[in-house]
């Protein structure tokens, strides 16, 4: 899992960046706001000047505004609204939407043949499988229910009964919305539920005893294969004791006064680790501080760039906002320096608990059996007391731990002696830093700012889960937003078509800023060019690496013609919602917690969207309405 670097900020410091106010989501989004509003009224005056007249299309439309200003938004109502929503509700039902749940449920049933629940990680497999079909059928039912509500009212023209009823156009859009994502929310429930129970009873699991002997006083045993895995463990004096490590889960092994040993059930199996994570940085070849690491080829970690507004509030980040990665050297003086602060001894009473998802890069076979070996030391920032080295080996490709004891061997000053983990390497104010290097000479390590973290704790797997499906719920919500606002005008097939498309573009913005950040000049990295140049390419069988092979003119008009295609396509992709971004569901399924900020982002991102819906909406229905 991939963390952007505006991930690890509060809501505050997303909100209005302090330092940087031009950058904030709060003033972009302002600005692009009212940029899609001008725009609107120019698209809205262009439609009736053809339809009315110059002038008498400006008269229409400033009336337009001036009755949503001084009666449509002062006048509207609650119970209104919620009439409105009450009756989007019952036409859903009447189209059987409650089917859906029926269809979850039965494709649990088929997934608990075919998902392997003895794979190396069978709470990934699990978690993803039933957040991923969650997030695929409220997609579906989104586009399906909201897009066809308001042009078949328009069609068999009850619409115009209801708009010479005390309801106006803003409380109709705004109604429908609210009742279909209420449909939505009803659905959404028993379809979590069952996830849940999905999940943990088809991972809960136990073991039996199978081998036990005595080793100079020290029962030591192992239990049975289940799932494709066992486990071993070693009892304490009163007859109890944790199985080791495996598939990130350990089990309670007690003995009884009759000699009968029992395993409980798997802990840790399901999580949501709280990390506290550092900063990062790097020191080169040289032993200076470098904000990167070393580069061992090009590697697409810091994902997409994007220019703020609306884009910033669904997580797109600066050109400016570098994440910090890279590699350190074996047998050299390069390291990577993470700087913790914050912490409270009386949270850490036995040590600091470290998880690290380092990556190796080798340039010799080495030995291929003991793997790539690295060392943590602890430092503090100020007095420069330094613990001895750890030396650890890289576990590749899965969460590896390590703990930092409370009593440490290391150097204060030029002295080698004993040292206190809080006393002499932390500061008075929480401050520490673990110092990161390679051992072996010839091989690399590679790390991000993610890739190694203070596990502070565990949060409940239900919490973290109900998280994860309110960020589906926000993404339902915005699809049914979209939708509602395209059928204002519209017909239901067109709607529904507009609608999925500005759906995909969504899920493809990291795509789309990718490629156009490819094509700026200076980029190192070849995409094979714009839409154009790829059929081009494609056709002659060109690998997308090489030159493009034309002479000077066309080739000259040919990327000319797909840089504009990509900037007008990087430009809608920006305005639309980023919905990869919102997807929380690598968190819950790598046993992360899903942190409240990133939540709360969320949460505020699917509300301008909705307002912006919703003013869109109003409009366009506000015209047909007066054209009726």
């Amino acid at each position: 899992m991939i963390l952007q670097p505006e991930d690890f900020w509060s809501f505050s410091q997303w909100l209005l960046r302090p330092g940087a106010f031009l950058e904030s989501a709060l003033l972009q989004g302002i600005a692009v706001a009212i940029f899609l509003m001008i725009l609107g009224l120019l698209f809205g005056y262009l439609v009736s000047a053809v339809r009315y007249g110059p002038v008498e299309g400006f008269y229409a439309v400033a009336r337009v505004v001036r009755e949503f200003v001084t009666k449509d938004l002062p006048q509207m109502r609650l119970r209104r609204i919620g009439a409105m929503a009450r009756l989007a509700i019952k036409e859903a039902l009447r189209r059987k939407v409650l089917v859906v749940v029926g269809v979850f449920i039965v494709a649990l049933l088929l997934a608990g043949w075919y998902l392997d629940p003895t794979s190396n990680d069978p709470g990934r497999l699990y978690v993803s499988f039933v957040l991923t079909a969650t997030n695929y059928l409220l997609i579906l039912l989104a586009l399906l229910v909201s897009t066809f509500s308001i042009p078949q009212d328009i069609k068999s023209r009850t619409i115009y009964t209801i708009v010479t009823k005390p309801v106006n156009a803003l409380e109709i859009v705004l109604g429908r919305i609210l009742g279909f994502a209420a449909v939505g929310t009803m659905l959404l429930v028993p379809m979590g539920v069952a996830s849940y129970f999905f999940v943990s009873r088809g991972l809960q699991h136990s073991h039996e005893v199978e081998e036990v002997e005595d080793r100079a006083g020290e029962l030591r045993g192992s239990t049975s294969v289940e799932l494709g895995h066992s486990h071993t463990f070693q009892l304490d004096e009163d007859g109890q004791g944790l199985t080791e490590l495996q598939r990130g889960h350990r089990h309670l092994v007690t003995r009884s006064s009759d000699n009968e040993f029992t395993v409980g059930p798997a802990v840790g199996l399901l999580r949501g680790r709280q990390p506290i994570y550092g900063s990062l940085e790097f020191l080169d070849r040289n032993g200076n501080p470098a904000d990167q690491g070393l580069n061992v080829g090009y590697e697409d970690i810091g994902g997409g760039y994007g220019a703020g507004g609306l884009a910033r509030l669904m997580g797109r980040v600066n050109r400016r906002d570098v994440y910090q990665h890279g590699y350190v050297e074996g047998g050299a003086l390069t390291a990577a320096i993470y700087s913790f602060g914050g912490l409270d001894p009386n949270q850490f009473t036995d040590g600091l608990p470290l998880e690290l998802s380092l990556r190796a890069f080798r340039t010799v076979k080495g030995d291929i059996v003991t793997g790539v070996r690295g060392t943590l030391s602890v430092r503090n920032p100020e007095t420069r007391a330094e613990s001895q080295p750890l030396t650890f080996i890289v576990k590749e490709y899965e969460v590896d731990q390590q703990f930092i004891p409370v009593k440490l061997r290391g150097t204060a000053g030029d002295v080698v002696k004993d040292l206190d983990l809080f006393t002499d390497l932390v500061t008075s104010d929480g401050r520490t830093e673990i110092v990161v290097r390679c051992i072996d000479s010839g091989q690399y390590l590679g790390m991000t700012q993610a890739d190694l973290y203070i596990r502070a704790g565990d949060s409940s797997f239900a919490w973290n889960l109900f998280k994860a499906y309110l960020d589906l719920w926000l993404q339902m919500l915005i699809v049914i937003s979209f939708g509602v606002m395209f059928s204002t005008f519209l017909s239901g097939p067109v709607a529904l078509i507009a609608t999925a498309v500005a759906v995909l573009l969504g899920m493809a913005a990291e795509w789309v800023f990718e490629l156009s950040a490819s094509m700026t000049p200076g980029s190192r990295r070849n995409l094979g060019g714009g839409p154009i140049e790829s059929l081009i390419r494609l056709l002659r069988q060109d690998a997308m690496t090489t030159d493009f092979d034309l002479s000077t003119v066309p080739r000259v008009i040919i990327q000319g013609i797909d840089r504009v295609t990509v900037y007008m396509l990087d430009a809608v992709a920006t305005a639309l919602p980023n919905l990869p971004k919102m997807n929380t569901s690598e968190f819950v399924a790598n046993g992360m917690n899903i942190f409240g900020a990133l939540v709360g982002r969320h949460a505020t991102a699917a509300v301008c969207y909705l307002l912006l819906a919703v003013m869109v909406g109003y409009f366009f229905l506000k015209t047909r309405e007066v054209a009726g």
